[in-house]
């Protein structure tokens, strides 16, 4: 061992070794234990504590008491010793020479600079701890600069196999080829400085092959030199095929991460985001805030503008395959602090689930779904996954997501998608339960008596499966539907019945098309429907004679007075038949003579037209009795297969 004096340079070169290896080091575990790479210095969480404290205490502890060395003083060719043995530091002394540091570097650094001056080149902290620093190799010849000579002794293979592989190979290559994964990881997963991240990325990635090259080859040259010595030839194996390990995942990484996103990276770089942006538009009521297409970024910066421009916005419609985390949380928070409620109207993945379950109430519109999968970073590293896929988890839970639906979220690969049944987000409540007869739930206007837009009642008719199936099958109902239940409800507003005359209004444009399904319809159509007329008509007995006759006869109020059990049963008919195939033909309104004949010889003359009145717009009098209506349809049920399909078809027509 040399006692050749050690000045400042080679202290200040090992400090900054080890400070971009612990920064590094340090970024990458906060990250993973907090979802954000840098600690304020009042940070007091217990993670930060030991990542950021205790965590750099134990390393220099250990590499001082073991090698005599961290390894940014192996790389400078120094070490710590005892000032008096010259042997490697006790513990005890390593620790007090680590707290040292504070008192050294308080005052400006001026214990450190102490060294410049002291007889010895002792710092405060070596003075304190009684140790000293020394070289562990000779200094290097002349016109060759400490981190150069290193670099050079390396590659020719000269060091030990050891400290080739372990120190300039393993705890070098760590922190570089996860620093260059990580801002990958970044951009997969945020949106802060993406374009440069971006730039650092192109930058990084030829840097980290050249940095590879070099602690590749050098290990492996040492390898020989190893063998030379009689070294075993197991560990030297061993040592080679790790190396060619280590290769192989950096190539891989370069091939699929980089090179196969290369073009977004440009991008990126150039200030262009590859993914898009979502497209924003107001409503003309200025009621609704239509989100549609990717996330990406500062849409939430756009977002916050048109809000500031639209105080009257309540409710966000979304429909949108992802986009960026950071940036689809920055929404959530607009939304929010908005009170807003949310919609999604079409496939709304990924990212946009956090918007959408940021809605004070949440719908799910007719065909749309929400989608859930795992993160991806892009970098093929299941560490930077893991973490991703942690702070995916975490944002989850604050939006008060099941651990079920965590847990199935980060069990579907990225490239693939988890739809979660309505049945199964009611039961969860994630979204309001859709209804389950055809009334709707009626909005509200700004003010007490005063009707909402009629847009309003167009979004709570196309809430409704059943309404939204029909609108389908006959385009313009719910149009027509909700300028009736909008006028009936203004016109009784504040009135108890307004509820229902808009509800029944509304139905009462369905009618027609009601009528025109049950005779144009397949045989299996109207005989499904005679099912749920069956039910309805014990309902309606069951509510008194004169009720059932006001319902036989086409009175819509007694439907209103039904059990929704009877009423849900007749909406699921309704939704099941606006999916049957248009008829090609259209069925005459009124039974010919001979069709009159042979359903009075079967069924009996009175079965003719008694549920002619049923969806009616216009009902009147002069239906046949319940009790009769009951026992047709007993008769019907018992008669052949050929005029009873006739008798079923009877049935629904006007008889003259």
């Amino acid at each position: 061992m040399s006692n050749q004096s050690v000045g400042l340079a080679p202290r200040v070169l090992a400090m900054a070794i080890d400070g971009a290896l612990m920064f590094a080091a340090s970024a990458l575990l906060m990250w993973a234990f907090y979802g954000h790479p840098i600690a304020h210095w009042d940070d007091v969480r217990p993670g930060s504590l030991a990542i950021n404290w205790a965590l750099p205490l134990l390393v220099c502890v250990v590499f001082w008491t073991w090698q005599g060395a961290t390894p940014g003083k192996l790389v400078a060719g120094i070490k710590v010793v005892d000032a008096e043995t010259g042997r490697n530091p006790s513990p005890p002394q390593a620790l007090l020479r680590w707290f040292g540091y504070f008192i050294s570097a308080i005052p400006l650094f001026a214990g450190f600079l102490w060294a410049r001056v002291d007889a010895q080149g002792r710092a405060w902290h070596d003075r304190l701890s009684r140790t000293a620093v020394i070289r562990s190799r000779p200094a290097p010849a002349d016109g060759e600069g400490l981190l150069i000579g290193y670099i050079a002794s390396h590659w020719r293979g000269e060091q030990s196999l050891a400290r080739s592989y372990w120190l300039n190979h393993v705890l070098l290559m760590w922190p570089v080829a996860a620093g260059a994964q990580g801002l990958m990881a970044w951009i997969a997963t945020k949106s802060d400085g993406l374009q440069g991240v971006a730039i650092a990325v192109l930058l990084c990635w030829p840097l980290l092959l050249i940095i590879e090259t070099w602690s590749t080859v050098g290990a492996w040259r040492s390898v020989r030199g190893y063998v030379d010595a009689g070294g075993s030839f197991l560990v030297s194996g061993l040592a080679r095929l790790a190396l060619l390990a280590a290769l192989a995942q950096i190539l891989i990484s370069l091939c699929f991460g980089l090179i196969g996103n290369f073009g977004q990276f440009w991008k990126l770089a150039r200030g262009i985001d590859p993914i898009g942006n979502v497209r924003m538009a107001v409503s003309e009521d200025g009621r609704t805030l239509r989100l549609n297409g990717p996330i990406g970024v500062g849409d939430a910066r756009r977002l916050a503008a048109l809000l500031e421009a639209s105080p009257t916005v309540r409710m966000f419609e979304v429909a949108s395959p992802g986009g960026r985390l950071t940036e689809a949380e920055r929404i959530v928070d607009l939304v929010r602090r908005r009170g807003a409620s949310t919609r999604a109207v079409g496939d709304c993945q990924s990212a946009c689930t956090l918007v959408f379950l940021a809605g004070a109430k949440r719908q799910l519109m007719p065909g749309a779904q929400l989608g859930f999968h795992r993160a991806s970073t892009g970098t093929y590293n299941p560490a930077f996954d893991e973490i991703a896929n942690q702070e995916l988890a975490r944002t989850y839970r604050r939006m008060d997501l099941p651990e079920d639906y965590i847990h199935k979220t980060l069990s579907t690969p990225p490239h693939r998608m988890w739809y979660p049944t309505s049945e199964d987000l009611v039961r969860h409540a994630l979204i309001l339960p859709p209804p389950k007869t055809l009334d709707v739930a009626l909005p509200e206007g700004d003010k007490p008596g005063h009707a909402a837009p009629l847009s309003d009642y167009v979004d709570a008719l196309r809430a409704s499966d059943a309404w939204f199936q029909l609108d389908k099958r006959f385009p313009g109902l719910i149009d027509a539907a909700s300028v009736r239940m909008r006028d009936a409800h203004l016109a009784l507003a504040g009135s108890p019945q307004a509820v229902d005359a808009a509800q029944m209004a509304a139905q009462d444009a369905l009618a027609p098309y009601v009528r025109e399904m049950l005779l144009n319809g397949s045989t299996d159509l109207r005989r499904r429907y005679l099912q749920v007329l069956r039910a309805q008509l014990a309902a309606a007995q069951a509510l008194g004679r004169d009720t059932c006759q006001a319902w036989l006869s086409g009175s819509p109020v007694p439907r209103r007075l039904m059990p929704p059990e009877a009423m849900a049963w007749e909406t699921n008919w309704l939704t099941e038949s606006a999916a049957e195939p248009v008829p090609t033909r259209a069925r005459a309104a009124t039974p010919t003579a001979l069709e009159l004949e042979v359903v009075s010889r079967t069924v009996g003359g009175t079965a003719a037209g008694i549920f002619s009145r049923l969806w009616t717009d216009q009902p009147g009098g002069g239906a046949q009795t319940c009790e009769r209506a009951a026992q047709v349809l007993d008769q019907v049920q018992r008669t052949p297969i050929a005029p009873r399909e006739l008798a079923e078809r009877v049935m629904f027509q006007t008889v003259r």
